[in-house]
């Protein structure tokens, strides 16, 4: 279950949770998120959630900043 929390916790961050980060606290976030996708077990199982989360954001247009989301691919 960790890998879904993991991206739904990326997809909130990206949605909302961004809004007002300087852009310096933005790469501290992102970074944190991906150290954590490198010691993860079910690699495979968040990448497909994500990637989900993110289909969602970009066709419904909720994404908060594009250079986050270019950051985090």
């Amino acid at each position: 279950m960790t890998p879904h929390y993991m991206a739904a916790y990326a997809d909130n961050d990206l949605r909302k949770g961004l809004k007002g980060v300087p852009d310096v606290e933005v790469n501290n976030r992102l970074d944190a998120i991906i150290r954590l996708f490198c010691c993860l077990h079910g690699r495979d199982i968040f990448i497909r959630a994500y990637t989900k989360h993110l289909a969602s954001r970009l066709l419904n247009k909720t994404f908060l900043s594009q250079d986050a989301e270019e950051l985090m691919l």
